[in-house]
């Protein structure tokens, strides 16, 4: 399954491993004025091989230039009941995708930023063409989300800030591997199962009900 990324038309990345996904990426989807950044950024100004760039959007944040490298533009998303990074979403879908990640969607406008983070939930309700849940995750330049609706153990480090937010308060959430671990809990407001911290190599959560947790993991430690 090809690599695909989407570029978001937030803070274009800062972090050395996101621009290295960029640059190693076989497919790179644009939310229309994310393409701008991307240009101006000349990140591909010396890359060697180029990944299939593609812009989504009404292009209507677009600047008038002429494109630098091969890119197509897609506008035939026209709903105006979503955003452009669901619509980039949406089309990755139509390719076949089933592992997705998001670059980009955060910093700058903080109602943008959550929303898109909020977003998580639907994305990975969302179907592959194998019937299954798209796999998605969100990096920012501090850390990552990742959104589970199941019991999962994920990868962790020794002093990594780990927290956890409930989208479905009747989720009952219990963790092991977590220095503040949690048994059963319900969540109600955003910060109660923020600042926490993994012991080891993994933690454990355990979810009793329907909804979504988004789990986010700073790339170091405290």
């Amino acid at each position: 399954m090809k690599k695909t990324i989407i570029l978001a038309n937030g803070q274009f990345p800062r972090r050395k491993e996101a621009l290295q996904g960029l640059l190693q990426a076989e497919t790179l989807i644009c939310c229309d004025g994310a393409y701008n950044k991307l240009v101006e950024s000349r990140l591909f100004s010396r890359a060697t091989q180029l990944p299939q760039v593609v812009v989504i959007g009404d292009g209507d944040s677009l600047n008038q230039i002429e494109p630098p490298f091969p890119t197509e533009f897609i506008s035939r998303f026209t709903d105006q009941e979503t955003n452009d990074l669901t619509k980039a979403v949406k089309y990755a879908l139509s390719l076949g995708v089933e592992r997705l990640i998001i670059l980009g969607a955060t910093g700058l406008r903080e109602d943008h930023t959550l929303g898109n983070i909020s977003l998580l939930a639907c994305y990975s309700q969302m179907l592959t063409a194998s019937g299954k849940p798209l796999a998605v995750r969100m990096y920012t330049d501090y850390g990552f989300f990742t959104p589970i609706s199941e019991t999962v153990t994920l990868p962790s480090f020794a002093r990594q800030q780990v927290s956890l937010f409930s989208l479905d308060e009747g989720l009952k959430i219990s963790t092991e591997g977590l220095r503040y671990p949690m048994n059963g809990r319900q969540l109600h407001l955003w910060w109660e199962a923020s600042l926490n911290e993994a012991l080891g190599d993994s933690f454990t959560i355990t979810l009793d009900g329907e909804g979504t947790l988004l789990v986010y993991q700073t790339h170091d430690a405290k």
